[in-house]
């Protein structure tokens, strides 16, 4: 399995947000994951975390319109 792989698989659910300042609005592309995002969390990988922010650029740069911003968050059960 490569590694892109890996990291996509480790995507819940992406989405778009705006985040609007003034007549400013910015897009946020919203990236939930199963992963552990803590040091201290039981199961923290840097290494696939660092594969997963990799991939949701990757993800960002696809997409047919312009992605300010990337939150990744913690999958919400």
């Amino acid at each position: 399995m490569s590694s892109d792989r890996e990291a996509a698989r480790h995507i819940t659910r992406t989405w778009f947000e705006w985040e609007i300042d003034g007549l400013a609005r910015k897009v946020i592309l919203v990236v939930e994951t199963d992963l552990a995002m803590q040091p201290d969390e039981q199961d923290y990988d840097a290494l696939t975390l660092d594969m997963l922010r990799t991939e949701a650029i990757a993800r960002s740069r696809a997409s047919p319109g312009a992605i300010d911003r990337i939150r990744i968050v913690p999958v919400r059960y």
